[in-house]
């Protein structure tokens, strides 16, 4: 079976922005912008493409 292939999208910024904002909340402990980042990655990693 032949693996499908998906088309790339550009996410990276926003993994570094998600990255950004759990670093931020690991050097000044604030939990919220830990959380913030978490999701943010989350949904960035879980969004479906939108050519289907």
């Amino acid at each position: 079976m032949a693996p499908t292939t998906r088309p790339r999208t550009r996410t990276w910024p926003f993994h570094v922005v998600a990255a950004a904002l759990v670093i931020a909340g690991i050097l000044m402990p604030h939990a919220l912008l830990i959380a913030a980042g978490l999701i943010l990655a989350g949904s960035v990693a879980l969004r479906p493409s939108s050519e289907r």
